[in-house]
């Protein structure tokens, strides 16, 4: 029986369009709804659920591995709601795949984080914390991401970075119109840099705090898309969200068959 606590409907989700059998055990979680049509040209026997609000889902295979994406929409409360009935339909390892602002000069915009660790102080990620939570990657996932890349020829290194629900004020951006361009700053940046950050954002935290409390393997995989350091901005970066869906498939591609041995 559909229920207030349960709303679910014949095995059905009351927020992604998919059902029983639809989600594979390795997901790909970008934030935009649009990524997931850019990057379905890139698997095979694609199957396109459709989309529902900020959640678009597609399955299909990419290097021989059946792969679900399912876009998350932007911060906490979406993500965990996809996290959730992901696992509940089958999901056993999520792995995010966004943008982030690097904090420090060396992550050039068109580079990639293997996200090992978050800080931050989300509301989504607090709550789950309650549960057991705790915003830490899967070494396994981590590891694999950053080989991948190395034998596709990018730039991937392992790094700590900063989640936030806000973009704006909390990311220390303008955050009022005018002539003058001058707000009042947070100072958040300093202190996710005196923190250890090395990348701002707004989903790790919660992917990782959220899958670890429900049961998922998670990782998080982000592409440099501006560096608040040189004030750096990525205008086109089509580029490298394909390179995010290219290294994270054949992370899952190159190993597999450990993945199927601890199913």
């Amino acid at each position: 029986m559909t229920s207030a606590a349960f709303p679910w409907k014949n095995g059905r989700p009351p927020h992604l369009p998919c059902g029983p059998g639809d989600i594979a055990k390795n997901v790909l979680t970008p934030g935009d709804p649009d990524r997931v049509r850019l990057l379905a040209d890139m698997l095979e026997d694609v199957t396109d659920f459709g989309r529902k609000r900020e959640f678009a889902v597609i399955t299909g295979t990419y290097e021989g591995v059946r792969l679900t994406i399912c876009s998350t929409g932007i911060g906490g409360p979406s993500t965990e709601i996809a996290l959730v009935e992901l696992a509940m339909l089958g999901a056993k390892r999520v792995v995010r795949i966004g943008g982030m602002s690097s904090l420090v000069p060396e992550y050039a915009t068109g580079s990639f984080v293997a996200v090992d660790r978050a800080i931050g102080d989300t509301g989504t990620a607090r709550t789950y914390r309650a549960a057991g939570g705790e915003a830490t990657a899967s070494p396994r996932i981590v590891n694999g991401l950053v080989g991948a890349a190395a034998q596709l020829g990018l730039t991937c290194r392992p790094g700590m970075v900063a989640s936030t629900d806000s973009y704006y004020f909390g990311q220390d951006r303008r955050y009022r119109s005018g002539d003058d361009g001058q707000d009042l700053s947070g100072n958040f940046i300093d202190r996710f840099q005196a923190q250890g950050a090395i990348g701002v954002e707004m989903e790790s935290e919660i992917t990782m705090t959220v899958g670890r409390a429900i049961g998922l393997e998670t990782g998080c995989l982000l592409g440099v898309h501006g560096n608040r350091a040189t004030d750096d901005w990525l205008d086109d970066y089509e580029a490298t969200q394909r390179n995010l869906l290219r290294i994270a498939g054949r992370a899952f591609s190159s190993t597999e068959w450990e993945l199927r041995s601890k199913s």
